[in-house]
């Protein structure tokens, strides 16, 4: 079982440092202007991103702004939608907006990243409670 637990975390922390990095390039790539919150943090955050460093736990506010921003911009450019697409999976939503699309396309990112992290946080406990358990038997 441990062995199975280590090939997981592996293949999580894999995946996590690519979405990460992807995370940060759409982020940019989109634009957006980060409000008062995020704009001291997004500098930090981009750079861990970039440098594989996915999982600081100082980045969980910044993450939950960057997704408020998501979520704003959106809502912007369509009323409610940026509510919508953090809500469901919009993989197949047709959008021919190109600002719309680029915006619902980072929340998908974003959606995965998170999604992914928590999956690693997740084996990560599991792992500590198997050896946890090992050592009491």
């Amino acid at each position: 079982m441990a062995n199975d637990l280590n090939e997981q975390l592996e293949q999580a922390v894999f995946s996590i440092i690519k979405q990460g990095r992807w995370l940060a390039e759409d982020w940019e790539a989109a634009g957006l202007l980060p409000g008062e919150g995020l704009r001291p943090l997004l500098p930090q955050l981009i750079q861990r991103l970039r440098d594989g460093d996915p999982l600081a736990i100082n980045d969980d506010n910044a993450l939950d702004l960057m997704a408020d921003e998501i979520t704003g911009a959106l809502n912007a450019l369509k009323p409610n939608y940026g509510d919508l697409v953090m809500r469901i999976d919009t993989s197949e939503h047709l959008i021919f907006d190109k600002d719309r699309e680029q915006l619902r396309q980072l929340a998908e990112r974003w959606k995965s990243f998170q999604g992914i992290r928590r999956h690693v946080r997740d084996l990560r406990a599991a792992m500590r409670q198997l050896k946890l358990e090992l050592r009491r038997v």
